[in-house]
């Protein structure tokens, strides 16, 4: 049985509108509702079981109905003014999706990219990307920007689905999840591919502002990425990347090591 269909006519429709108040942080905040666009980060959330709230899609978007009918949810048809009302793209391909933001269960990966503090979307929503393609999970500080929002959920391209994204309040959180803490640091701190196997939490700082001083000082370790070519420092993003691959392979070797003995 194919899923129900409504018209809906224009931008000023009633459920268009809430719809589109989700791009307001405050409105995420009051409701537990985000926004999500496009057909790969649809996908993700209804293979995740996370079923929209409500789905708009223009009436000849046979992908979004094909995936609407499978998974048995609501599609409203909406015209081209509604879609650029909804979506967050200068030129909306659609569908966009209301959904719940999920309750994240505990971290029991084998690491946690943390941000402290970095305000840049892109880079948010790389970092997550990022923690799911090694098994990571992703903990965020008061000041970061919002791993809900639709700006993070696209630039996490499905990221958000695969992984648990917890608030991280203090140090303590993690010590509680079992992970040790591992700053990143410009310099003075060891070069990652020598740290001990373990399960880390690496702290990300903002790229003006690096990570405070009171939470390098009380992490369990500092890394540095070694850059023999003179570069000062890399975008927030990219230095999770880089440590994260290399913690990872730290990690591997270490079982390894552990199965041979």
């Amino acid at each position: 049985m194919a899923a129900p269909r409504h018209r809906i006519l224009g931008h000023r429709n009633k459920l268009v509108v809430e719809a589109a108040s989700l791009h307001r942080a405050r409105e995420r905040r009051s409701t537990g509702l985000t926004l999500l666009e496009g057909p790969h980060l649809l996908a993700e959330a209804l293979e995740a079981s996370v079923i929209p709230v409500n789905l708009f899609a223009l009436p000849d978007d046979v992908e979004t109905a094909t995936l609407a009918d499978r998974h048995h949810v609501d599609l409203r048809t909406v015209d081209t003014a509604a879609l650029r009302r909804l979506a967050g793209t200068e030129t909306p391909r659609g569908p966009v999706a209301v959904i719940e933001v999920p309750t994240p269960p505990a971290p029991v990966g084998p690491g946690m990219i943390v941000s402290w503090g970095v305000g840049d979307p892109g880079n948010v929503g790389t970092m997550i990307r990022t923690a799911a393609a090694f098994g990571w999970d992703f903990g965020y500080t008061p000041g970061t920007a919002d791993p809900w929002s639709p700006k993070v959920l696209r630039s996490g391209a499905g990221g958000h689905f695969r992984l648990t994204v917890a608030a991280v309040a203090s140090l303590d959180d993690l010590g509680r999840w079992g992970l040790s803490s591992a700053a990143s640091v410009v310099t003075g701190g060891v070069d990652p591919t020598e740290l001990q196997p373990a399960r880390y939490a690496l702290l990300v700082g903002g790229e003006a502002t690096g990570l405070p001083t009171e939470v390098i000082g009380s992490a369990s370790v500092k890394v540095t990425i070694p850059m023999p070519g003179g570069v000062e420092s890399l975008n927030a993003a990219v230095a999770a990347a880089i440590l994260t691959y290399q913690m990872s392979r730290s990690q591997a070797l270490g079982r390894r090591h552990g199965e041979r003995q």
